[in-house]
């Protein structure tokens, strides 16, 4: 297959598995192996992350300017991404965890058992608010859950709608919140990302990671948007079943 269209490929997995709750980091191990191509090109993953979070600011540019008047929002976002700043770093810094020779059976538990988490996450009773009952413990929580996300399998997306919705905030405002969670950590592993490239003098942009960003960005902008009209009128049960047959397939198969 052309090195172009498996890079389309990649990142039409990557714009869509990054905001819904079922492990883009999983999805993209899994489609570099099926098609044989392993990705170790620093610039192409930074601009496959770097198109969905233009997407995400993009998507919500208007109520982000909003959230200008709304420090106390602002603050807990600072709160909740404390924690995944200061552990990933020491995991990026130290290479704690190899990401290109993680192993698929892992990938494949992680898949199965924070999907049946989640399945019981959202059975919680709806009893809070984003923009009212929002604080600085339950911020915190939510990002002691992102933490996890590092581990891949796990979901960025999926761990903090899931903590979201334990803590009783729908789901819509429990996505939302971790929508605006991932433009700081999307924005500090990009920024990671860039200084490593620095160090490493590497120059090697071409029209690939032109269209890399470009695909990445309108799959990202597309499932976000189709992503909470979904969730604001079914439950999360479809991607339940879905991470637990992509993980079962994975054991079995792969």
């Amino acid at each position: 297959m052309d090195e172009l269209l498996k890079i389309i490929i990649l990142g039409i997995v990557q714009g869509i598995t990054e905001f819904l709750p079922i492990s883009s980091n999983a999805h993209l191990i899994i489609m570099e192996q099926l098609l044989n191509f392993q990705n170790n090109n620093e610039i192409l993953n930074l601009v496959f992350h770097l198109g969905s979070l233009f997407a995400i600011i993009s998507y919500f540019f208007s109520e982000l300017l909003g959230l200008l008047k709304k420090p106390k929002i602002i603050l807990n976002l600072i709160i909740a991404t404390l924690p995944v700043v200061i552990i990933g770093y020491f995991i990026f810094k130290f290479r704690l965890i190899d990401y290109g020779n993680f192993p698929i059976k892992i990938i494949a538990i992680t898949t199965i058992i924070f999907g049946i988490i989640l399945f019981f996450s959202d059975k919680i009773k709806i009893t809070k608010k984003l923009y009212t009952d929002l604080n600085a413990k339950n911020s915190f929580i939510i990002g002691l859950f992102q933490v996890i996300a590092l581990i891949p399998g796990v979901s960025r997306s999926g761990i903090t709608l899931t903590a979201g919705r334990f803590l009783g905030y729908s789901r819509l405002d429990a996505a939302k919140f971790s929508f605006f969670l991932s433009i700081p950590t999307t924005a500090g592993a990009c920024f990671l990302g860039i200084l490593d490239l620095i160090k490493m003098d590497s120059t090697d942009f071409n029209y690939i990671a032109i269209v890399a960003f470009i695909v990445s960005f309108i799959s990202s902008y597309l499932t976000i948007k189709y992503f909470l009209s979904f969730i604001s009128r079914f439950n999360l049960n479809l991607f339940v079943y879905y991470r637990i047959i992509l993980g079962v397939i994975i054991l079995l198969f792969i």
